[in-house]
């Protein structure tokens, strides 16, 4: 892990030997090592793994412990989510001198790390005040175990109960048969966790990720908060409220005047048959299931609405309701991200959610729209179903929304401009596919539908082509999906929160 020129180190220290300490001066002859927690967290990512660390004791300028031979002496210390505890003295450190927390009611505990990026060791934070405090009476000694939290200080107290560190939230939009996945995370020692919904708790929901699977209105809807416990207090996260099926059929984006349909949950057969006239070897036949409803866009990304969040107009020849063309997948992908910047400074983005190119499979599922057949409409293709190259046709784009639209009510699905979806290119892998997304990296990136300049096998359903992602050729363009941003099960800290 690396540290960058102005990364800061965070740390919250607690010093734990109160607890311990509590003889009188006359009575202390050894210091035994002393519990110490802190954290650490670089550029404000709490670090995980192992770590050298230095730890010295000062009073003034004057150095009266360290924990080796030499200052720049280290040991070896596991950090976990930020979180690392060690035995000031112990753990083959130099051991405290018997008399230094006797005689010295003022003392600062210096502590530095090395992240391993080749900087070496760094402070973390200030040299913290450490304060004995004794809790005994005369001549009585306070034994481990027998502290109550009445008798600690608020700064420890404050440490040693659980603290919320990710509060819990729903997705904005929710429907029937989604799998929806509530996530908090808090920081303490040995926490239980308990979810409830509407103040009664969850039979089994006992982890700070709570998974819903096939969420339903009468079972699930309601608002959820997670109690974190330890054996000194509780804490409780604020309530997310979770409704389903509250997604209307259609939503249109206030900017640009894009209107969208809502595509929901299902499974459908992705790919051709062998039998289908112009398939292509790619097409493998194959059931696919989408387990997340999404909208799409209805028409294509038409030129004046591209103009209008980008500042530019590459397409030729122009006209407001035409799509635009002549993008790249780097330009269609900076479109989305541009759109759900301005969406979101109007507050108008609901949480959770995002504007961004298809999936390839989303792309067919809402091409097909429930339909098994070459096209939406049928096997056959004729002059009057798509912008296409029939020999009497335009031979370049037109507004959209000229042609019949299929049973969802999408228009040029088929035709007019090819559209770039957000996948790598490659053969389908075998079997049943959920949520398909494509290979992680590739060379060429895929288009769907064909276009204006193509025949009318390149039109299907099925028909997949692949293209530099750099390249802008005159036929491309692309149309917008709104989906809710899902887990990433390969990488957690990128969950739905």
């Amino acid at each position: 892990m690396r540290l960058s020129d102005k990364g800061k180190f965070m740390k919250k220290l607690v010093v734990l030997f109160p607890l311990f300490f509590t003889l009188l001066p006359a009575l202390v002859w050894a210091s035994p090592p002393v519990p110490y927690s802190g954290k650490v967290a670089i550029n404000g990512v709490n670090f995980f793994g192992q770590a050298k660390f230095t730890f010295a004791i000062r009073k003034g300028g004057s150095w009266l412990w360290k924990n080796g031979v030499n200052w720049n002496d280290t040991i070896t210390v596991n950090v976990a989510n930020g979180r690392y505890v060690v035995q000031l003295g112990g753990q083959g450190m130099t051991p405290l001198p018997a008399s230094l927390f006797a005689n010295h009611d003022e003392l600062y505990l210096r502590v530095r790390f090395d992240a391993g990026d080749g900087k070496g060791l760094v402070g973390l934070g200030d040299d913290q005040r450490i304060t004995a405090v004794p809790y005994a009476k005369v001549a009585e000694m306070v034994k481990p175990g027998a502290i109550t939290t009445s008798q600690l200080n608020e700064q420890i107290l404050k440490y040693l109960k659980p603290e919320i560190t990710l509060v819990p939230q729903a997705p904005g939009l929710i429907f029937g048969g989604q799998t929806i996945t509530l996530n908090s995370r808090a920081e303490g020692k040995f926490l239980t966790y308990q979810w409830h919904r509407n103040g009664q708790p969850i039979a089994g929901a006992t982890q700070d990720r709570f998974v819903i699977q096939s969420v339903n209105a009468s079972q699930h809807e309601g608002n959820y908060t997670l109690v974190v416990t330890n054996d000194f207090g509780a804490v409780t996260t604020q309530a997310t409220s979770l409704v389903v099926d509250g997604t209307p059929t259609s939503h249109t984006v206030a900017s640009i005047n894009m209107e969208m349909i809502f595509c929901p949950p299902g499974t459908f057969m992705m790919g051709s048959p062998a039998s289908e006239t112009g398939r292509g070897t790619d097409e493998t036949q194959h059931q696919v299931t989408l387990t997340h409803g999404f909208y799409l866009g209805k028409y294509e990304v038409t030129q004046a609405q591209y103009e209008t969040v980008i500042g530019s107009n590459p397409s030729s020849p122009q006209g407001n309701n035409r799509p635009v063309e002549r993008v790249n997948w780097h330009e269609a992908q900076a479109f989305c991200d541009q759109l759900n910047s301005i969406e979101q400074t109007a507050g108008r983005l609901p949480a959770g959610w995002k504007y961004a190119l298809p999936t390839e499979a989303q792309w067919e599922y809402a091409c097909r729209a429930g339909t098994t057949t070459a096209y939406s409409w049928g096997n056959a293709i004729g002059p009057n179903d798509a912008n296409w190259n029939h020999g009497n046709d335009a031979n370049t784009t037109m507004d959209v929304g000229q042609f019949s639209a299929n049973p969802w009510g999408f228009y040029d699905m088929h035709g007019n401009v090819w559209e770039w979806v957000g996948d790598w290119k490659a053969n389908y892998p075998g079997g049943d596919q959920t949520n398909p997304e494509g290979p992680a990296s590739g060379s060429f990136r895929v288009t769907r539908g064909g276009s204006w300049s193509h025949d009318g096998t390149i039109l299907r359903s099925a028909e997949r082509s692949q293209i530099g992602p750099a390249n802008r050729g005159y036929p491309l363009g692309f149309r917008v999906g709104f989906q809710a941003v899902q887990p990433d099960t390969a990488n957690p800290e990128l969950e739905l929160f």
